[in-house]
């Protein structure tokens, strides 16, 4: 029986490789093109299934060849419920054109998107039974906000990715137990001048921590700082993540953040960055619904770390997404 829940949005991506990123008006062979599934909650979804998370996926396409692609992805993960994917007729799947600049290991993204937007009336409060925790990838908000209503009646966990501004997110983020965001919202959405500033926004309501994403720099878990927070943090080896924890004060509270390293990595091995922070949120999310062995913060972040890592080393979001079975969990103890 599925438990997870998974809300937002799934395309298609075509990933051009080139040398460099091209100039105004200039003419660029690629090296490689690759069409394969993207979208954030789908690249989370599939993050999840390999980490033998069972899970059911809400999300909408369409009824073109590019949908059947998109459906046909999900359907040979054995861990995705695909009976909520909403399947519109006359319309063009969503595409993201991704450009992978090799000199540089960053990508851009163009996307074309088309009638994607989940509405209100898709919702089916049917949809939560036996569902213990949902994710949303901040799309189709209005219907977000709904759903995630819906879910604190039935003391549903929630978390957010929380990518760009979008309409109702003011109205969605206090809904959260959990969220989810990057260096660049905090700095140039909130313009906050410090992460804890970004953190304390979110933490007035349900939120339980916030986690800033900061590329190559590692991740920053921030919460308010509890009595007998601070616990030992074990000595990691120079081929591991390596998490510190600083206590810092804010208009007079107390907030307690864990600073995670990434995962080592050689840069040779960095193929393309392309969804590696859904992968990120999939770990966080792993370790997250851990009933039996409760992770700290430490274990959590590293893992998500390590998870990031493994997706660096394919093309597109998901080629390179770790399977359980494949993973060394002693790592993580």
């Amino acid at each position: 029986m599925s438990s997870v829940l998974i809300f937002g949005a799934a395309c298609l991506d075509y990933i051009a490789q080139v040398n460099h990123f091209p100039q105004l008006d200039e003419k660029l062979r690629t090296n490689s093109l690759t069409i394969c599934g993207g979208g954030n909650a789908a690249n989370t979804a599939t993050c999840l299934s390999r980490l033998d998370i069972k899970l059911k996926l809400l999300t909408k396409i369409g009824n073109d060849l590019n949908g059947e692609k998109i459906l046909r992805d999900f359907q040979e993960e054995k861990n995705i419920d695909t009976t909520l994917i909403l399947i519109q007729s006359l319309t063009t799947s969503p595409l993201t054109y991704i450009i992978v600049d090799k000199e540089t290991n960053t990508r851009t993204c163009l996307y074309s998107a088309n009638n994607e937007q989940i509405l209100l009336n898709d919702i089916n409060s049917n949809c939560l039974n036996e569902i213990n925790f949902i994710h949303f990838d901040s799309r189709s908000t209005e219907a977000a906000v709904y759903l995630a209503n819906l879910a604190k009646e039935k003391s549903i966990l929630c978390s957010l990715d929380l990518e760009r501004d979008r309409p109702y997110l003011n109205e969605l983020i206090p809904l959260m137990d959990y969220i989810i965001t990057t260096e660049n919202y905090s700095q140039n959405v909130c313009k906050d001048s410090s992460y804890i500033q970004t953190a304390k926004r979110f933490l007035l309501h349900t939120c339980q921590f916030v986690i800033i994403t900061c590329g190559k720099n590692g991740s920053i878990l921030i919460e308010k700082l509890k009595k007998n927070s601070l616990s030992q943090i074990k000595k990691s080896n120079p081929n591991e993540s390596i998490v510190t924890q600083e206590i810092c004060q804010l208009d007079g509270e107390d907030f307690l953040l864990w600073k995670c390293t990434a995962w080592p990595i050689e840069l040779q091995d960095i193929i393309d960055t392309t969804g590696s922070g859904d992968a990120f949120i999939g770990g966080i999310i792993y370790g997250l619904l851990r009933r039996k062995d409760l992770w700290s913060k430490d274990q959590l972040l590293r893992f998500a770390s390590y998870i990031a890592m493994c997706k660096l080393k394919g093309i597109g979001a998901r080629s390179s997404l770790p399977y359980i079975s494949e993973i060394d969990m002693n790592l993580f103890h």
